[in-house]
């Protein structure tokens, strides 16, 4: 990882501004930016526009990263614009280098709307270097302090700052005076909204809805599958898979988990290093205690961004290998929840053969 926007700059300059020949929609946040993402293309495909979406991580295979109306690009089309990419001769990050591939890719697939995915904080990464039409920043915790700042008004002041002098913005209101007047140091003329209490997806489709509103795009609003996010997946063994991944995603969809839990139920936990590892798992175990699963079997997420944590709960059964792991149940069950890191829902939606696709 290599913050900062000149390498970039001169890669876009170089291949012609892609950006500038879409219209580009900027997505930040703690929590509920893919999502957010998600709602944003389902809604604008079903509207009857052709829609590009770059985010990361991929789940399964990294052509998810570029998506085309809801689904991943070929390996070809990948493959044609990485090699544009890798023509330029520049010293550029991974992060860097797929989201230009995104940008070319979609560009050479005739999309008019592209929605970019922050990777990490907003006013450093490569993401902040495209021309864009509008911008929204979801909701804001605590996160990557050591990069991002030790304070959430330092944290969301980084996201605010993806804001661009005369472009629309909009905030999910952080719901504190202090937070929101550090937002409005970075972004002058953003408008904040607060979506009336509901799941994490009626919440990212209340935001996405309001964007295109707010800059005159159509926005037809459906369900949608957004893989990893309260996933369920129906069969002779039946899975949620949620990708929740830091302290104050977990207590905000606890409750969802809890709302379609059977009776007979097993966890399969994994984790990439936590810098408030026992808030991370005080939801889990309230959810624990009050709905008291058959088994418990944690697992290291795989092909992450850092190593996944060995034996986040102590006395637990763990095993290393999520494939394994998932085969390990022995207790007759109803469904088998799956939580912790959105590599983990990737290795488990690798194992039973499925891709990631929106819609």
């Amino acid at each position: 990882m290599s913050l900062g926007l000149s390498r970039v700059n001169a890669a876009l300059d170089a291949l012609g501004r892609p950006d500038k020949q879409m219209d580009c929609i900027h997505v930040a946040g703690s929590n509920g930016k893919g999502s957010a993402c998600a709602q944003l293309v389902a809604g604008l495909v079903r509207a009857g526009y052709r829609v590009g979406l770059f985010s990361s991580p991929h789940l399964v295979r990294i052509e998810e990263r570029v998506r085309v109306d809801g689904k991943a690009i070929s390996e070809e089309e990948f493959d044609d614009a990485l090699q544009q990419v890798k023509n330029l001769n520049c010293e550029l990050t991974f992060f860097e280098i797929t989201y230009l591939v995104s940008l070319i890719a979609c560009r050479d697939a005739g999309v008019s709307i592209m929605v970019l995915e922050t990777g990490l904080g907003g006013r450093l990464d490569a993401t902040k270097s495209a021309d864009v039409v509008a911008c929204l920043v979801t909701s804001v915790s605590l996160e990557h302090s050591d990069i991002l700042g030790d304070t959430i008004e330092k944290v969301a002041k980084e996201k605010a700052a993806i804001w661009r002098p005369g472009v629309p913005m909009l905030i999910r209101d952080p719901r504190s005076a202090k937070v929101r007047n550090a937002m409005r140091d970075e972004a002058i003329s953003a408008r904040f909204y607060s979506p009336e209490a509901s799941t994490f997806m009626d919440e990212a489709a209340d935001l996405a809805e309001r964007l295109c509103a707010m800059i005159g795009y159509s926005f037809v609003r459906r369900p949608i599958s957004w893989p990893g996010r309260m996933q369920y997946i129906e069969g002779e063994q039946n899975y949620l898979l949620e990708a929740a991944h830091n302290p104050s995603g977990m207590r905000r969809v606890i409750p969802e988990i809890a709302a379609v839990l059977p009776e007979r139920w097993s966890l399969l936990l994994g984790t990439s290093p936590q810098q408030e590892m026992d808030e991370f798992l005080a939801p889990i175990f309230a959810l624990i205690e009050k709905y008291p699963p058959l088994e418990i079997i944690t697992t290291e997420p795989q092909n992450g961004r850092y190593p996944g944590v060995v034996e986040p709960i102590k006395g637990i059964q763990h095993i290393e290998n999520p494939e394994i792991a998932i085969q390990s149940f022995t207790e007759q069950n109803d469904l088998i929840v799956v939580t912790g890191s959105l590599y983990l829902c990737g290795n488990i939606l690798s194992y039973l053969g499925l891709n990631a696709d929106i819609l």
